[in-house]
């Protein structure tokens, strides 16, 4: 007998939640594209180690800095290209 809220296959055999429905993997660049395979939570947590806290910190400030510099770049760039004619205007 089936509980209220258990799902019942074609079989009529209860799924079982754990394990994913088998998909047959598509051949070329169209199975290495649509056919990823997603995660599935198991409970685990990592612990970073000190290095590895120091180090994600170092990487996300320098892509911070990086991504600062390309908008100061792009700004300047815009600002060269329409600086000049602003001042002129046909009347």
């Amino acid at each position: 007998m089936l509980d209220k809220g258990q799902i019942k296959d074609w079989e009529g055999e209860p799924e079982d939640p754990a394990k994913p429905a088998p998909v047959e993997a598509r051949p070329g660049i169209t199975g290495a594209i649509f056919d990823s395979q997603e995660g599935f939570y198991t409970g685990e947590r990592v612990t970073l180690t000190p290095e590895q806290k120091t180090a994600r910190n170092r990487r996300g400030q320098w892509i911070a800095l990086a991504l600062f510099a390309f908008v100061i770049v792009i700004f300047v760039l815009t600002m060269t290209k329409i600086g000049a004619n602003i001042l002129v205007r046909d009347l």
